[in-house]
């Protein structure tokens, strides 16, 4: 009978923890802005709607039905689903489906994005960020200080040349190059489907900043099917990205063609 009771009270005290763990009220903050949609407290995890967590981060995101594909970078959404929610082609673990809402765990998706959660169960603060974005923000913050304050700027040099402060020579418009492309187009379930795999490189001397990429699916006559723009804050010399684009032909255009357009800071004028 004792032990009985014992079983008992340890039952209603896992309960209570429990049931305390989800109606507890959290105040979320995403990238230090208060999260405002739903969630879920549940075994000690924090459950956020994705739709709205991806509205207040750089993920990119791809949805069909109650299906995501979550990522850093471009997207390539696999043939078939699994799972609920992948980050790349790995399936999370932690998931909720409720009232037609998907809803992932913070802890499960800062540890594929190499962000941070913090939960202070004393205030019941949440928050989640990624801190590499935070120290690069305060290290382009500090570069932008110094050139402002940089004195070999300044438009009275030693040789009383009329140099403008910080004035460049032009880029040539060719410094910025689409390499490595490969347009996947096959007909799928009775539709097309184009993935396009391709490689941004810079070719140029210096750092060029400011990179927007806009990659056009359009048809024989060109009329233009799909566009996308992809933006990259800098490229090294001779460093390169990669690009990727989705798309389902809904039209009765049996041959889309791919084109492209780069745009950067300090390109040619007349170029752009």
């Amino acid at each position: 009978m004792i032990k009985t009771s014992k079983v008992l009270i340890i039952i209603s005290f896992v309960l209570f923890i429990f049931l305390f763990s989800v109606a507890q009220e959290l105040y979320i903050f995403i990238h230090n802005k208060p999260y405002k949609g739903k969630y879920i407290y549940q075994a000690g995890r924090v459950y956020v709607e994705v739709k709205e967590l991806v509205k207040m981060t750089n993920l990119k995101m791809y949805n069909q039905g109650n299906y995501y594909v979550l990522s850093n970078n471009n997207i390539v959404p696999p043939s078939s689903f699994s799972s609920l929610v992948y980050f790349n082609n790995r399936p999370l673990k932690y998931v909720i489906l409720q009232d037609s809402k998907v809803f992932i765990d913070l802890f499960e998706l800062a540890s594929l994005t190499g962000a941070t959660v913090e939960f202070n169960k004393e205030t019941f603060i949440v928050d989640y960020y990624n801190k590499e974005k935070v120290d690069l923000v305060a290290q382009e913050v500090y570069k932008t200080l110094q050139q402002v304050y940089d004195t070999n700027k300044e438009i009275y040099s030693k040789d009383k040349k009329k140099i403008e402060a910080g004035q460049k020579p032009s880029i040539p418009k060719d410094a910025i190059k689409i390499i490595e492309e490969n347009p996947l187009y096959e007909d799928r379930n009775n539709r097309g489907e184009l993935r396009y795999i391709a490689k941004v490189k810079n070719f140029y001397k210096e750092t060029i900043y400011d990179i927007k990429i806009k990659i056009k699916v359009v048809s024989p006559a060109n009329e233009v099917l799909e566009e996308k723009i992809f933006t990259f804050q800098s490229l090294k010399p001779n460093e390169s990205k990669e690009i990727t684009l989705y798309w389902i032909n809904n039209t009765t255009i049996p041959y889309p063609q791919v084109k492209h357009e780069i745009d950067f800071k300090g390109k040619e004028e007349g170029d752009k």
